[in-house]
């Protein structure tokens, strides 16, 4: 869903929670890289409810910035790619998944950063199969870390990884959607240069 910038301060509450989201993935990925498997969950969760919380205080309080805008999806990004990476390197995710899930990112913002350049176009709305790829995203990923964490991982990670697999799935798929509005967008871009929803 587009979101509407207004002209609150740069470094609100809403903003806070997003970069504190980014300072967590290096947290993260060092406690996943010494198999610290509870700290890495306890990271994880944490950072992923940052994700939730950012969003809602932003339109509740209304401090939804450009900044905002900018570095919350660059946030969820960081984190997931990190994790996907470093658990494919522990040899826990199969390497075709981390391919899917980076393609997938690729295929975005390269994408839409071409669109930005040739057809300024500013502003590309959401999608709810994109949402809800992210959202799948995260959750398999919340549940294959916690399956490491609390040793349930002999009986958990087997379905953990299947949803997981599912998941970067759905999200390249969401991915595909993007890029194709995007290119219908460039067919026909308005005067203003925003990509109609």
């Amino acid at each position: 869903m587009e979101e509407r910038v207004n002209r609150a301060p740069a470094l609100n509450p809403a903003n806070l929670l997003t970069l504190l989201r980014l300072v967590l993935v290096p947290v993260f990925a060092v406690y996943l890289l010494e198999s610290r498997w509870s700290l890495a969950f306890a990271m994880f969760a944490l950072a992923a409810c940052t994700d939730f919380l950012d969003g809602w205080v932003a339109r509740r309080f209304g401090w939804v910035t450009a900044l905002g805008v900018f570095i919350d999806p660059m946030a969820d990004k960081a984190l997931q790619l990190t994790a996907f990476t470093l658990l494919a390197l522990r040899g826990v995710c199969p390497d075709w998944v981390v391919v899917l899930a980076w393609a997938r990112e690729l295929l975005v913002v390269s994408g839409f950063t071409l669109l930005a350049l040739v057809a300024h176009i500013k502003n590309v709305k959401t999608t709810l199969l994109g949402n809800a790829g992210t959202f799948a995203q995260m959750s398999a990923l919340g549940l294959l870390l916690a399956a490491r964490a609390f040793a349930w991982h002999p009986v958990v990670e087997p379905l953990a990884l299947l949803v997981l697999a599912l998941a970067v799935l759905l999200n390249f798929v969401s991915g595909l959607e993007y890029a194709l509005r995007g290119f219908q967008a460039y067919d026909n871009r308005p005067p203003n240069g925003d990509a109609a929803g």
